[in-house]
């Protein structure tokens, strides 16, 4: 199965009039903005993707429309993501109708969040869990969940009826044959299979502090950045990780290519006012052949 790079003028005019779906939810490094940078540099073929930290998913939303017999593996530690994604699979006309609901009756962003957040999430069914992600992601600072605050502007402005069209949409990406687990990334890396990429966007290096992920954070300032360098190496199928520039990161993957590029982060640096521009890394176990 060939994946072609829009290498020429006449193809990349063709793929802008395409309005691609893109992921409903609002991820702290997440990558919307970069698909076309990423698409660049994805190796020529393959035949299963699996994606060990999915995070918003906009880069399995794209390529699952781009190749939509692909074999998909997704995957996330944060057990709150992990059952958004697999309600909006097996349960999405039930969730919208929930989401929708809440959306209707609620006037006061503020006193939603402190409900959201001052619940025991084990009282709760999975499915209500689900629901609730989704609507912390759309009212807290940059989507941050439960490592953030409420912002009253993202109460307005992003937890709208068009952000719940945009969730109904998946109804066309989560088909049934897509993977979708909650283990550890180090489980994707080894299993076998046929022509396999993994694309790879860890918790940042020098954004610890900021504890983006999880519940205060833990996702984030528990990650260790040597031991998943050591395990990608090992890894056996074709990768490509995305990464902040930094020493030490650079120094984990010498043996790996190692390109730079900028992204353009779409959350505001987390509650700074002006989104600013990161110096990023791709990170590969494969040559890339890139087309200007």
């Amino acid at each position: 199965m060939e994946f072609f790079i829009a290498h020429n003028q006449k193809l990349k005019i063709l793929v802008k009039k395409i309005r691609l779906i893109k992921s409903p939810l609002r991820y702290p490094g997440g990558k919307s903005k970069a698909i076309n940078q990423i698409a660049e540099y994805l190796p020529g073929s393959f035949s299963e993707f699996r994606e060990p930290f999915v995070g918003g998913g906009s880069v399995f939303i794209y390529l699952k429309q781009k190749i939509p017999n692909l074999k998909i593996w997704i995957n996330d530690l944060n057990c709150e993501l992990f059952l958004f994604w697999k309600y909006a699979q097996s349960a999405l006309p039930q969730l919208v109708k929930e989401i929708r609901c809440a959306k209707d009756k609620c006037i006061n962003g503020k006193l939603l969040f402190e409900e959201l957040t001052s619940v025991d999430t084990n009282s709760l069914s999975n499915f209500d869990r689900a629901v609730r992600f989704f609507i912390l992601n759309r009212i807290t600072f940059s989507g941050t969940v439960e490592s953030g605050g409420f912002s009253e502007e993202a109460f307005h402005k992003r937890f709208t009826y068009s952000s719940i069209e945009r969730l109904e949409k998946l109804e066309k990406i989560l088909t049934p044959d897509v993977k979708i687990t909650n283990l550890d990334y180090s489980e994707l890396l080894q299993v076998d299979g046929k022509d396999v990429f993994i694309f790879l966007d860890p918790p940042y290096f020098i954004a610890k502090k900021s504890k983006l992920y999880g519940k205060d954070g833990d996702l984030h300032t528990s990650f260790e950045d040597r031991k998943f360098a050591e395990l990608i190496i090992k890894c056996p199928h074709s990768w490509l990780i995305t990464y902040d520039d930094s020493p030490e990161v650079r120094n984990n993957f010498q043996l790996a290519n190692v390109w730079e590029w900028e992204l353009q982060y779409g959350m505001n640096n987390y509650k700074k006012s002006i989104a600013a521009k990161g110096k990023e890394l791709f990170i590969s176990n494969y040559e890339i052949k890139r087309f200007i």
